[in-house]
């Protein structure tokens, strides 16, 4: 609906310059910051730590793990930066099996 709405008068037209759709194929102007961030697939995630994907899954539904982004369907988790998979795994080095693990 949001769609048709943009849509220059009447259906089946093409959208305006003004419509907020865009169907320009050249990246917009973003902040170097998002632009640069990488982020991995559940499954990519899953296979660098040799686990199943369903793990993962669980551990978002049960706030554990590391801290992940959707879009739209899709979940992906950021490699770098604050809370990222990097940061989460050098906050679970352990040197002992007998060091508590944070709960």
């Amino acid at each position: 609906m949001a769609y048709s709405m943009a849509m220059s008068p009447g259906f089946g037209g093409k959208p305006s310059l003004n419509s907020g759709v865009g169907f320009n194929s050249t990246p917009s102007p973003q902040s170097p910051a998002l632009s640069e961030r990488r982020f991995l697939s559940e499954v990519e995630l899953a296979s660098r730590w040799g686990m199943s994907p369903k793990t993962l899954t669980r551990w978002r539904g049960l706030g554990r793990g590391p801290v992940f982004n959707k879009f739209s369907k899709k979940v992906a988790y950021p490699l770098d930066g604050e809370n990222g998979v990097l940061d989460y795994e050098k906050r679970h080095l352990y040197v002992s099996t007998s060091e508590r693990v944070p709960g």
